[in-house]
């Protein structure tokens, strides 16, 4: 009995680990391309709305990065012939999280936007690195290997300008 119980939960140990790997390519360029797509967004509206020269300035700069690795991604995608179709429209989070910003008050406009960066990088650095560590496209690894850094920087930022508003 003891045994198989062992057995057993060694085998669950296993599938609960290849389960943590990598998401497939397409889940994972749907996933980034997402994660672009809100960041473009969310970076013309702090453009626009930020009340910190500091805030806009980041909004720009997400704005211009992110449609950087857009364009980036989309040419790997045809490149590769992956099947996958891009993301038209940002889907239920990305968008209540667009919408938060659009309410925010003038006030707490600077905050909102950082803590939705912060959050929102630290989910990007995860799937970057799990994709370059395991992905199963050479391209598209090479892509979220070379993204990574830059992604890890936003982040820095973000959390900076964090202790500044606070």
């Amino acid at each position: 009995m003891r045994t198989h119980l062992v057995a057993a939960l060694a085998v669950f140990a296993t599938v609960a680990v290849s389960a943590c790997g990598a998401p497939s390519t397409p889940d994972f360029v749907q996933k980034a391309a997402t994660s672009d797509m809100y960041e473009i967004e969310a970076g013309k509206i702090a453009a626009q709305k930020g009340q910190s020269d500091a805030v806009k300035q980041f909004g720009q700069q997400m704005t211009e990065a992110h449609s950087q690795t857009t364009a980036e991604l989309k040419s790997i995608v045809e490149a590769e012939k992956i099947n996958v179709k891009l993301p038209a429209q940002l889907d239920a989070k990305h968008q209540k999280m667009i919408d938060d910003l659009n309410a925010a008050k003038a006030e707490d406009f600077d905050k909102t936007y950082i803590d939705q960066q912060k959050g929102a990088h630290a989910k990007a650095v995860d799937l970057l690195e799990d994709y370059s560590e395991d992905g199963d496209n050479g391209a598209v690894k090479q892509f979220a290997a070379k993204t990574l850094p830059v992604i890890k920087g936003h982040l820095e930022m973000a959390e900076k300008m964090d202790k500044r508003t606070s």
